[in-house]
């Protein structure tokens, strides 16, 4: 056998070990038993406790109960100022310690959503806000995205 063979043989009996190697140890990621028998599903790793990102907790979260709120003369973003319109749609919404651009994030964000819907069909749009599919949808329209109040 020449020199030039039995290297080419090496390099592939390395690659195929290493992706042997991969294989067994992505296998053993996979989540299998790890002797914890509570029989309750675990999260999946990026999701563990200390991994996780805090949930926005959305302009619902605090808005009748006895959280906390921060009071409207001190509602700012990181940079620039909030609109009045912003300003009122933030009001009594944003608990202490939450950003109030994530609040208003939210809002936005129903604001969009019932756009999208309201351009496909306004019953459609409708059902969705009276159902509750699209979150904040209600507290949105009547501040930031008055033009859809035909939809209540």
């Amino acid at each position: 056998m020449s020199a030039r063979t039995t290297r080419g043989a090496r390099a592939a009996l390395a690659t195929a070990a290493t992706a042997l190697a991969l294989a067994l140890a992505l296998a053993g990621c996979s989540g299998g038993d790890d002797g914890d028998d509570t029989g309750a599903a675990k999260p999946p790793a990026s999701q563990q406790e200390g991994d996780r990102a805090p949930q926005d907790p959305g302009p619902e979260a605090g808005k009748d109960d006895d959280t906390e709120k921060v009071p409207e003369e001190e509602l700012a973003p990181a940079e620039g100022e909030f609109s009045q319109k912003e300003k009122t749609y933030l009001k009594d919404r944003v608990p202490e310690g939450v950003d109030p651009a994530a609040i208003l994030e939210a809002g936005e964000e129903a604001c969009a959503k019932i756009e999208s819907a309201a351009a496909t069909d306004d019953e459609l749009a409708r059902e969705a806000i009276r159902s509750g599919d699209i979150a904040n949808a209600e507290d949105a329209i009547h501040t930031l995205c008055p033009q859809y109040e035909d939809l209540l």
